[in-house]
């Protein structure tokens, strides 16, 4: 008997207490809806609400780390079962898949333990012949660990590439054509490692030495970052983000260095008119008005009400005033005064983000790079008439794919001749420009998030 997928979630659901039948609720979701995986993990804890840090914790582990290896587990699954891969039910491949990443990358769930609670995971939707089924193949990966067989890239490096680092083909091919195979395959490792959680102090509020050892009971690791000024690096946290004590002061945001590198190209002054063209939840808003000292006015722009208000709430939060939203689509006239400085921060494919975000792996497509392309070479257009002349205009992208960096820029000022690229002269920014003055910040050479930003300046 095949049990309905919307029965098994149920069960799982009524499982009170269990960090896995959470873990394989949000990861048979993940695989049938069009949804980022950040909500699916809110909206599961959010019903599931009974869990302490620790297993929470345990969740995010277990749910990220089996999307950021998939195909490479599926790929143990084939070697070690006799039933055809694509004969095995959702569920029951996402128990295996589980079960695999605990005995392959877990060190700290004992092998037996893994074996023991997939197989009771198993039961609470699925017959005895399942739960054998489950049993028979983890207890062979423990014995066949180290004997696993990985395609050789001298016969095939796209598919090397892709089953030993777990990333779809296609991206890949895109990035050995791109990048060369040295490269790529370390992309791909940098991809694959778990970032710390880096923020940003809130100098509006404290000084960056007061914020970490307020940060010291908080975590295990506190320490400033190595490139970019008032940014901190912590992990090993003893309690969530939102429940720190100075979270809740707004003494601090969660953003990436390279994220923060974008706001200090923009160079915002106090007192200008600043547009932030597609603001979102608002972590490049808060640094533009903290760049700002709090002075000036900011225009805050996005299609989501939902957005928006978390960003007012992120304001409010931070102590910071200049900022007047608006829900805007950029495909209608946008009524406003010109500007000093614009920010463009477009939609993209958020490829440069895979370490934080390993569901990008499987929820993008080349025909997302493509459509993205014809959305921000025309979010580029409408927002750069609204610059003032002489004022500056960054475009800016989490991705490193040409399509949606270097061609739409080109592509714009080959349209556009009263617009040049600004050349910096930042000593913070000159670690990650290019010959033409394009920021770039790639993961494995850098260590943060992938980003391509260039500033543009309108002629007087």
């Amino acid at each position: 008997m095949t049990l309905k997928l919307s029965t098994v979630q149920s069960r799982l659901l009524k499982a009170q207490n269990n960090p896995r039948a959470l873990s394989l609720y949000i990861l048979n979701d993940f695989q049938v809806k069009d949804c980022l995986l950040d909500t699916l993990m809110n909206e599961a804890f959010y019903q599931s609400n009974s869990f302490d840090q620790r297993d929470r914790s345990f969740v995010f582990s277990l749910v990220y780390g089996v999307i950021r290896w998939q195909s490479y587990l599926d790929f143990v699954i084939q070697q070690l079962s006799r039933t055809p891969f694509s004969k095995i039910s959702l569920p029951v491949c996402n128990v295996l898949r589980m079960g695999l990443f605990q005995v392959l990358f877990m060190d700290r769930v004992p092998d037996y333990a893994a074996v023991n609670a997939s197989v009771a995971l198993t039961r609470i939707f699925a017959q005895n012949y399942i739960t054998r089924f489950v049993n028979g193949i983890l207890r062979q990966a423990i014995r066949a660990e180290k004997s696993i067989q990985l395609p050789d890239p001298s016969d095939n490096q796209e598919k090397a590439l892709s089953i030993q680092y777990a990333y779809p083909k296609w991206l890949v091919h895109r990035w050995i054509k791109q990048w060369g195979f040295d490269q790529a395959k370390s992309l791909c490792i940098a991809g694959n490692k778990i970032p710390d959680i880096t923020l940003r102090t809130n100098t509006l509020k404290i000084k960056q030495d007061q914020l970490i050892n307020a940060l010291l009971s908080s975590a295990e690791k506190v320490e400033s970052t190595e490139h970019v000024p008032d940014a901190i690096c912590i992990s090993q946290l003893n309690e969530p983000v939102d429940q720190m004590e100075s979270f809740k002061k707004g003494l601090f945001q969660v953003q990436d260095e390279a994220a923060q590198l974008i706001s200090l190209m923009l160079s915002a002054q106090p007192g200008e008119s600043i547009l932030d063209a597609c603001a979102g939840r608002g972590g490049k808003t808060g640094h533009l008005a903290q760049c700002m000292n709090n002075q000036g006015t900011i225009y805050a722009v996005d299609q989501s009400y939902q957005k928006l208000e978390m960003l007012n709430f992120e304001m409010k939060r931070l102590g910071i005033t200049i900022v007047q939203t608006h829900k805007h689509q950029w495909n209608k006239a946008f009524h406003s005064n010109n500007f000093d400085r614009i920010l463009l921060d477009a939609p993209c494919s958020g490829l440069g983000v895979i370490r934080r975000h390993p569901d990008m792996k499987w929820k993008k497509n080349e025909q997302h790079i493509h459509r993205n392309h014809n959305i921000q070479t025309k979010l580029l257009e409408m927002v750069s008439s609204h610059l003032k002349p002489g004022g500056h205009l960054v475009y800016a992208v989490c991705s490193l794919e040409p399509e949606e960096t270097t061609v739409i820029v080109n592509t714009f000022l080959t349209r556009h001749s009263h617009f040049t690229i600004k050349k910096q002269h930042d000593p913070i920014l000159n670690t990650f420009l290019t010959d033409d003055h394009y920021l770039m910040t790639v993961p494995s050479k850098h260590h943060m998030d992938g980003f391509f930003a260039v500033c543009l300046k309108k002629e007087s």
